[in-house]
Parts: C-alpha cells; structure tokens; sequence
C-alpha cells in the first residue's frame, strides 16, 4: 500500500432469518463498537458503526462484546483484516441476533390435565416418542401416564426417552400456539448435525430432525445432542428475538489509543448525483430515474482550481468548501425543480456530503393541434359526451353570455369567431379544445411548464403546474367573466401553447449533449491524499457527448434553461458563454 486513502463502512447487522448477510427488512444496528488496529504498526482505536473511516494500509477489524451475554454472530468471526488502497470503499459488515425468552407459557408443567387436551394425546400418540425401556409410548391419560412418563425423562435416561420427552414437549407448544415452526432459535449442535450456515435453525427444522432420528433409531448418537437444544427451547431459552435487544459496553481501554481516521490526509466525500423528478416536487422519490452521464463543475474555494466530472461521481476531497456547478447542455429544454444551478458544500468530516439536484425536461406530447377538432377527421370525433362536458365549462360568446347547449356545427362556428381581443371568449375557446385533448388521450394531470401563471398556484420554484389545475382555474374565472380579464389573458396564452402541443413535461430524461471541457483533476491536490475516480472526464476527449434519451434511466438532476419567467433563449445562449 502507498498511503492512499481507503473508506472502510463497518457495519452491525441484525440478522434476523440468521442467513449471514442483509435481507429485505433487516435493519443496521448503529452505535456497536468495533475496534480498528493498524496491522503495519500496532496502532488502535475504538469507534462507532455510525462512522465511515478514511485510512490508508492494512487494518484489522473487531466487534467488541457488549455487556449483555444474549448477542451472537450468524457468520464470520468476531475480527476480520481488511486492505485498503484506493478511494473505493470497503464494506465490513458483521451479521448477529440476539436471543431471549419466548411466550410466556413456554416452561407451563403440561402434564397438568387443565392443560392437555384428548386432542394433545392423540397427537403425541402419532409421534415416535419412547419409555425408558425404548418400547413406543402412547400416553392414555394427562393426569397419570403422561406426567409421569415426562416426570421421568432426564439426562440420565437413555438419550432416546430423554428425546421423546423435550419432542412431546415442543409439539404440545407447537400445537398451543406459544411457538412456531418459523420461529428461529439457537441450536448449535442441531446445526452442525444439519449443516447449517449459522448457529440458528428454525423449531420446525429441529423438531423434523427428532422426529426422523427417533423414527430411524432409538440409539442414535446425536439423540443427546438433538434432547440438549430442544430442552433449552422448552425452557424458554434461545428464542431470536425480533428486534435487536439492548446493549452497552464496557469503558474501552484507550491507554496508547490513537485516532487512525484520516492519517492519510484530511480529506473529505462528496457524493454528486441527478434525479429526474417526474412529479417535480424537488426530491427523489421511489421510481424516479437517474441521469447518469451529466458532466458538472467543481471548484475549490481553498486553491482556486476547477475540474469536470459527471454523474454520478464519488469524490474524495481535502477538507473545505466547493461549489459545485451543473454544466449547461446543448438543448433547451432542460429545467431545475430543486437545488440551484450552483451550490457550495462544506467538507469537514469523513462522512459523505450529498449533492443530488432534480430537473424535468419539456416537449411534445399528443395533443391536437387546436384547428383539428374543427375540421376532418377532428370535428368527426367530437361525440356527445365531449359535447356535455364542453357545456359543464363554464364556456361563453363574445357578449360573455354562456354558451351551453351547442350542437358540434354550432361549436365550430363558436370556435372560428373567437379572438384574444375578448379575453373571457378566446379563454373559453382554448380552454375548449385543451379539454377536448385531455377527453381523447392528453392525461389531465400532466405537468405543464408554466412560468406566467404558476404563482397563481402557489409555485414559486420550479413553475410546472398541473393542466387539470390549469382548467379548474380557467372554469372558475370564467363563471365571472368580467373580472381580472389581464389574468385570463395570461392563461389563454399557456393554453394555447399546450394545444400547439409545446411545453410537457416528459415522462423519462430527454436526450442532453455537452460542449467540450477541459477536466482537469481536483483528487490527490493535497499530498498523501490519493485515488482516482472513474468519473472523471478526459480532458477534450467527449466533445457534444450524449447523456441519455428519453425513457432510459439515469441519476441525477438537470438544469434549466432559465431563472425566471420569460427568460429568453439569447439569455440562455449568453448563459452558457459565461459558464465557460
């Protein structure tokens, strides 16, 4: 090793099926203790399994034993040696259960008739359960015959009595319902005669094993091994408990302790990604893709110095702030809906700081151009129910009377008469046919860019407003026609823009293309600090690059094209000079 940085994430797992690695709803234990040991120089701390390390070399790893004796691993072995050499991290994760009791009833004396039923004794009867003088037993009562013969099994009786004793036991829990065949339980000499991975097996597992060796042979070997285990069970020992128990450790020893984090250097993470945020709420939520690909800029505030990535990239940085910039594409369809175009990050810690932006792109969709619904084969597919709802819309003439009630031939001479001269009209008339889009295909809650009215709705960011909110808006201005015709206006215009099939929010990432970049490199400025990162751009080597299509997926976020309402594209373009 050369005393590059290496990340070591040291983990606790509660594991709770005991398979020896992470399942679905298997939850990380934090705040274990583990200590790290410099295997190059003797060199030890304690810490955390919140923490992640930055250190460079050979390192061995050990689980430190809490207070409390009910914690066991499922796999591995308490101390691992792990090597780090480059910036990729190493996951170190140790999977344990802890055990306890079970139900309460667990240990209840079931030779007390109260507690056995005619239905208990048929059920033992089926089981190959012996006597002591290993003839089959078939228990004719709970009061006499069955308490006595479980009274006189123990250690001492021959292993296949001993056996049938803790089998009948655990079958009349199993048939009570204090335990499940599920259930999963620390059975160490079970599972090295089944094989098992771990410790852990389930009772079902265990109970099948008596039953099979009883049925096979009363002089088995391993009846006493198997009787062990299942006893413990019966006593209310053993159970893996379904949340992680308690834990404390003893104060560490730190005489001639010394914080290994960091030795290599000072030197933080940061994490930049892209999100396309289809609902536009400015975070990434579950089925959102990524954008992978998206260069971005990044410059130190310490040095002064720049370099290129792309997306998604995991850097390994002297501590201090840098901000970080998205790299404008080509194409101008682009828009931010949550963090800004740059954004400043402060590392100080090992820990990774996380940049993740979001962005939408706009389009086409599959709306009609507005003169199709009054002309072939447009105005053939009007029917009578577009006919009702158009009449529901609060739609009026030119003398703002309401127009209700209207045959498909009187529509289109309504529709050819109107003028953005008479707000309340021309707003009824694109209303119309954006209703008319929406009745034959256009999904009324698609997101429409639409910077001009979206404060209206409360949007003050990222300006996508629904088109179903657009409407309900426009009807309820229109039932008073005379008022605030300036905002009707406005409205009309991102109506008309939608029915000219312009400014949708599409439903995957759009193709983005990139001007060349010179990279450059802001990883290892600072000696001993080292590692590379794949990410990294090759200086003029991916001139006008693709990033994605629509419909792939990708990470990340995007960048908009403007700020504000009504940017224009000469700003854009003069943008872009700038940012280079």
């Amino acid at each position: 090793a050369d005393g590059t940085c290496g990340c070591l994430h040291v983990k606790k797992l509660y594991d709770l099926n005991g398979n020896g690695i992470q399942d679905a709803g298997e939850v990380l234990i934090q705040d274990w203790r583990f200590k790290v040991r410099n295997v190059n120089t003797n060199a030890f701390f304690f810490y955390n399994t919140t923490q992640t390390l930055l250190l460079p070399y050979t390192y061995e790893v050990c689980d430190q034993a809490p207070t409390t004796n009910n914690w066991w691993l499922t796999a591995g072995t308490l101390c691992k040696t792990y090597v780090l050499s480059s910036a990729t991290c190493v996951d170190a994760t140790t999977p344990c259960v802890c055990t306890g009791q079970g139900h309460s009833q667990l240990s209840a004396a079931w030779w007390n008739p109260a507690l056995t039923t005619p239905a208990d004794l048929s059920a033992l009867a089926a089981l190959p359960i012996v006597d002591a003088s290993l003839a089959h037993f078939t228990p004719t009562d709970a009061a006499t015959s069955l308490k006595n013969w479980y009274k006189g099994a123990s250690t001492a009786s021959a292993p296949g009595y001993y056996l049938s004793a803790n089998l009948a036991l655990a079958k009349l829990n199993l048939l009570h319902g204090f335990t499940s065949a599920s259930t999963l339980v620390k059975a160490p000499r079970v599972a090295t005669i089944l094989g098992a991975p771990s410790n852990y097996v389930t009772l079902g597992d265990l109970v099948a094993l008596a039953v099979a060796r009883l049925t096979a042979s009363t002089s088995d070997p391993d009846l006493s091994n198997i009787a062990t285990d299942l006893h413990n069970v019966n006593t209310n020992e053993g159970f893996v408990q379904a949340s992680p128990c308690p834990f404390a450790f003893q104060p560490a020893n730190t005489v001639g302790a010394t914080d290994l984090n960091g030795q290599c250097c000072q030197q933080g993470c940061l994490k930049v990604a892209k999100t396309y945020d289809l609902n536009a709420n400015g975070q990434t939520d579950v089925g959102e893709p990524d954008i992978n690909g998206w260069k971005f800029k990044v410059t130190s505030f310490q040095t002064g110095n720049t370099a290129y990535y792309q997306t998604p990239s995991t850097l390994y940085l002297p501590f201090g702030t840098y901000e970080v910039c998205d790299v404008l594409p080509q194409q101008y369809n682009w828009w931010l809906t949550g963090r800004p175009l740059c954004q400043n990050y402060t590392l100080s810690t090992t820990e990774c700081v996380v940049s993740t932006a979001t962005c939408l792109c706009t389009g086409a969709s599959t709306a009609q151009a507005g003169g199709y619904w009054t002309k072939q084969p447009g105005l053939a597919t009007i029917d009578a129910g577009d006919l009702a709802a158009l009449s529901a819309s609060n739609l009026v003439k030119a003398d703002l009377s309401p127009f209700t009630g209207f045959t498909a031939a009187q529509f289109v001479t309504w529709h050819n008469a109107a003028a953005s001269t008479n707000a309340p009209y021309w707003l009824s008339d694109v209303l119309a046919l954006s209703i008319l889009n929406v009745r034959h295909g256009i999904n009324p809650d698609i997101l429409i860019k639409a910077p001009t009215i979206a404060p209206l709705f409360g949007i003050t960011e990222h300006f996508f407003v629904k088109l179903s909110a657009i409407h309900t808006r426009a009807k309820q201005m229109l039932l008073t026609p005379t008022i605030d015709q300036a905002t009707m206006l406005i409205i009309a215009q991102v109506l008309k823009d939608t029915n000219a099939n312009q400014n949708f929010a599409q439903d995957g990432p759009c193709v983005a293309t990139f001007p060349t970049v010179v990279s450059g490199n802001l990883n290892g400025l600072q000696p001993p600090c080292g590692g590379s990162n794949p990410s990294l751009l090759v200086a003029g080597g991916d001139n006008a690059d693709a990033v994605t299509e629509k419909g792939a997926v990708s990470n990340g976020l995007s960048l908009y094209i403007g700020v504000g309402v009504g940017v224009a594209v000469i700003a854009v373009v003069a943008a872009v000079a700038a940012f280079f």
